[in-house]
């Protein structure tokens, strides 16, 4: 696996791209370009914070970091071995992204959703 995208920069997005991005490249999507810097200035003071709790070291922080391509462009999702959906809580909101995303990716890509809510069975219907 070399690549995982991740749909959604908020909270639970951001969580999954920089535990992914310890070992992977990593796209992170948003639709709303001030959000997506939100979410570089969020990840940035994490990151801050697991240095000075000596979690990680200034390297590894910026090895995270630059793994992370943050964009709005859903088609920088191609070539990703996984994609995990992390949007609002609306099953037909997912439905259509998942329908959007499967002609953006390639058959053998995993798609997964962060639901909490929602039945998974549901979402990949």
């Amino acid at each position: 696996m070399n690549t995982i995208s991740v749909i959604g920069s908020g909270t639970m997005g951001l969580g999954i791209a920089q535990l992914a991005a310890i070992k992977y490249s990593v796209v992170i999507v948003d639709n709303v370009e001030k959000v997506l810097e939100n979410s570089k200035k969020k990840l940035k003071v994490i990151l801050n914070r697991l240095i000075e709790k000596n979690k990680i070291d200034q390297n590894t922080a910026d090895n995270i970091f630059s793994r992370i391509n943050f964009t709005t462009d859903l088609k920088e999702i191609r070539g990703s071995n996984l994609v995990v959906e992390a949007i609002i809580e609306d099953l037909e909101v997912k439905k259509e992204l998942f329908k959007e995303v499967e002609t953006i990716v390639d058959d053998v890509c995993v798609l997964a959703t962060n639901t909490s809510s929602l039945s998974v069975t549901s979402v990949a219907s």
